[in-house]
């Protein structure tokens, strides 16, 4: 016995004919979750629905309603992206959800976007009993033409898409007309035109094929050189179409499960406005790549035998030389009455020459390699050769960054006593005021939180950088760059073929480390400052560099006082330790965390190797902090 219910028995007499919107909103007021008694509520609201219209031969006026001419709008629209850039979209489902828009009367496609469906909406359809379902699958089915219209309008889309001239340059030896969406149009014309034929049916089956082919190269090709997020963009959206395309025309031909698709139309429409749906299936690639590429690089700071350890030291030392005269020139710059622009200017110069003439002259910066070696592990992960070769990986990151830092520290800090004698022996006084030395000092000392925040933050810093490098290397191998510049004609001409593939090289093996320590520089000397102008006291801790400040600053003390602060010093020196574990764990957790999620690897695989670590350290830590063992 069906309940009598005023409510709906107002919207049906209301007008000339059923108010759908009201309807639809009557309907999804109810709880689509099972109750403890029975059904759903919102399903037994439909069975009233459906004996409400049957009692008032209200089938026909809805029928109408509901194959509307944007029906096709509905079924080619609905889920997919509006525009063909990442950017684009992106912009528009923020300005679609804080500002209104009208839409068309009528419009079954903007009247679903304004219900606010969600999750459960569609699970409630999945769910339905089939005698529930069945007279509104009779009731609501669109006709043939309906669903070949709607796979012809995306059809043309899809042709847009794969023929945009950058999908089209991943197969330089291809003609334009050779894609295969150059004829999407006209097979699925053909198959409108006579759906019985077999003919038209393969010749869909073979050009759908063909276009998904054509997209799997293009992500091959992508995989072996650098990607793009409004290409990848693209490529998603050409096989979201050509998917949906398939099952139109499934449809018109009588096959499909009508459910499954109601309750997919419902879920896409529920996730048409998420900005973080469209970020996290775009950008994962090309995180990835990023990820791919800072590996790479990682693999060359990971030494494995005990020559490649040694050259490690010795890179290392040089480091630590030059950053005694970056830390000089530093508290030189501070000394200035410079606006905090120019400072910044000055100080982020200053870092970055540094940083890159350790990049030319072959030197090492300890705390660059956390992040870069962090992807290198994120790898090996992958490969999945077995625990014990993964723990060989990590062993070789931590005794190669021990030495590392060992080298920068030990250089670093007679290298600035030196330069800070040779300061004094030239002009008569030190380098640094007293107050200057001592707040040198300071800045070190473990027993200040600051040191610790201020390292941590840096390690942050260390990981931007190392994204800002792998993001370079994606880009130059994008456009080719390297190959570009050796090939420029204009180039050839003023410099000489030899020349400019000495550039090309140069290019491909520096670039990606010059943006990096460019980054560095950036982010060192100009992150406090935008603190400073929040409010907020920040500084930057970077292992190196306050090894080299705390020479330069115990130097000047002693020449200052004649008498040296060891008490101080003893202080500064566990603090330059602290300094540099912090460095190296933010940064490479925070490379790791990014590689696994980037690769779609398994968190509990890699929480499972931190344990097996911890037990290899306690058995041999010398595997992790001494020398490679001997070949």
């Amino acid at each position: 016995m069906t309940v009598p219910d005023p409510r709906l028995d107002a919207l049906l007499e209301s007008g000339t004919g059923p108010r759908l919107e009201a309807l639809l909103r009557w309907l999804l007021e109810a709880s689509p979750a099972r109750t403890a008694d029975g059904e759903p509520r919102r399903t037994s609201r439909l069975r009233r629905l459906q004996a409400a219209l049957a009692g008032r031969s209200l089938e026909a006026p809805l029928r109408e309603a509901w194959t509307h001419a944007s029906a096709v709008r509905l079924l080619a629209e609905t889920g997919l992206p509006d525009r063909t850039t990442l950017l684009g979209e992106g912009l528009q489902r923020v300005v679609d959800r804080l500002i209104p828009r009208l839409d068309p009367e009528g419009d079954l496609y903007a009247l679903l976007d304004r219900l606010g469906l969600d999750e459960a909406d569609a699970r409630w359809l999945e769910t339905l009993p089939e005698e529930v379902l069945t007279p509104w699958a009779d009731l609501l089915a669109p006709p043939p033409e309906t669903w070949f219209h709607a796979a012809r309008l995306l059809a043309h889309r899809a042709a847009a898409v794969g023929l945009s001239r950058d999908l089209l340059a991943l197969d330089p030896e291809g003609s334009d007309a050779d894609s295969p969406f150059f004829g999407l149009d006209h097979i699925v014309r053909s198959l409108a035109e006579a759906p019985g034929d077999p003919a038209a049916r393969n010749a869909w089956e073979e050009g759908l094929a063909a276009c998904r082919a054509t997209l799997d190269r293009a992500h091959a090709r992508l995989d072996e050189r650098g990607v793009s997020t409004d290409l990848i963009f693209r490529m998603e959206l050409a096989e979201a179409q050509l998917a949906r395309m398939d099952q139109l025309l499934g449809f018109a031909l009588g096959q499909g499960d009508g459910r499954a698709f109601a309750a997919e139309l419902v879920q896409s429409c529920a996730r048409q406005h998420d900005l973080g749906v469209l970020l996290r299936t775009t950008v994962k690639r090309l995180a990835r790549k990023v990820v791919e590429h800072t590996g790479e690089t990682g693999e060359h700071y990971i030494a494995r035998t005990r020559s490649e350890w040694w050259a490690m030291g010795r890179s290392a030392a040089g480091g630590g030389l030059l950053t005694a005269g970056t830390a000089l020139v530093k508290f030189g710059l501070f000394a200035l009455p410079l606006a905090p622009l120019m400072l910044g200017l000055g100080v982020s110069g200053n870092y970055a020459f540094s940083f890159i003439a350790m990049q030319l002259l072959g030197f090492s910066l300890a705390s660059k390699q956390p992040a870069m070696t962090a992807a290198a592990l994120a790898r090996a992960l992958e490969e999945d050769n077995g625990r014990e070769a993964e723990i060989d990986v990590v062993a070789a990151i931590t005794r190669t960054q021990v030495m590392a830092t060992l080298g920068n520290v030990l250089v670093a800090i007679p290298a600035a006593v030196g330069l800070c004698l040779l300061w004094h022996g030239a002009t008569g006084h030190a380098p640094l005021g007293p107050e200057t030395a001592l707040h040198g000092l300071e800045m070190n000392d473990p027993r200040h939180v600051g040191t610790w925040t201020f390292a941590a933050v840096t390690g942050v810093i260390l990981w931007l950088s190392s994204l800002a490098a792998g993001w370079t290397a994606n880009w130059s191998a994008y456009r080719g760059l390297p190959e570009a510049l050796a090939r420029n004609h204009r180039l050839r001409a003023w410099f000489g073929p030899a020349a400019t593939a000495a550039l090309a090289r140069f290019i491909r093996r520096h670039l990606p480390g010059m943006a990096g320590y460019t980054a560095l520089g950036l982010l060192l000397g100009f992150v406090p400052l935008a603190a400073a102008f929040a409010g907020i006291h920040l500084e930057v801790r970077h292992v190196t560099l306050q090894a080299a400040s705390l020479g330069l600053a115990a130097a000047s003390l002693l020449l200052h006082q004649g008498v040296h602060p060891w008490g101080e010093l003893a202080w500064g020196l566990l603090g330059i330790g602290l300094i540099g574990v912090l460095n190296f764990t933010v940064s490479f957790a925070l490379a790791l965390w990014t590689a696994i999620r980037a690769r779609d690897l398994d968190g509990r695989a890699a929480r499972s190797l931190w344990i097996q670590i911890l037990k290899a350290f306690n058995r041999q830590p010398g595997r992790f902090l001494g020398a490679p063992p001997k070949a």
